[in-house]
């Protein structure tokens, strides 16, 4: 019954937790982290890949995901076990956008927000990148429904206009862009 147990935590996906300024504490599973009852402050990273014309791509969030079908940012993820912010965000333009090449990465800010989602919580601590980009991607149907390029005038106009149909991480990025 132990190893049943041991090999189904194998399975789990481990990400940090953080403290108020972004340091890496310890790995936990996403599952509980991301429970309301059990939330803690866990380490997530956004990317906004700009391209030559000055348009951001934002993707509309794939409705099978939590908080799906809105708007967000160009890739979003945690950071795993062995991965720093910017290694995780590389990870996460692959997987949502297979992008191969490593993009050129400017850290922008941080900032810190909650919010509950049924019985399911974010609380995290956010890094944001930019990055110019102007290469090949495709999006990942499990991940993202479709893009779209906007200015930064743009995605405040959408924000705040359909506050709704936004992530809320996307609104905390594009109020401090």
């Amino acid at each position: 019954m132990q190893e049943a147990s041991d090999n189904s935590k194998l399975k789990q996906e481990m990400i940090y937790t953080s403290d108020d300024k972004g340091n890496l504490i310890s790995l936990e599973s996403r599952e509980q982290l991301h429970l309301t009852v059990s939330s803690k402050l866990h380490a997530a990273v956004i990317g906004m890949i700009m391209r030559k014309d000055g348009k951001y791509l934002v993707q509309w969030r794939s409705a099978k995901k939590l908080g799906g079908s809105r708007l967000d940012v160009s890739a979003t993820t945690h950071v795993r076990k062995n991965e720093s912010y910017e290694t995780a965000l590389q990870r996460s333009f692959e997987n949502e956008l297979s992008i191969k090449e490593r993009v050129p990465l400017r850290h922008l800010f941080d900032f810190r927000y909650e919010e509950e989602l049924g019985d399911h919580k974010e609380n995290e601590f956010c890094k944001v990148y930019s990055g110019s980009y102007d290469g090949k991607y495709e999006p990942n149907p499990d991940e993202i429904d479709t893009v779209e390029f906007m200015t930064v005038g743009e995605l405040k106009k959408f924000v705040l206009g359909n506050e709704e149909k936004a992530t809320k991480w996307l609104r905390e990025t594009v109020k401090r862009m």
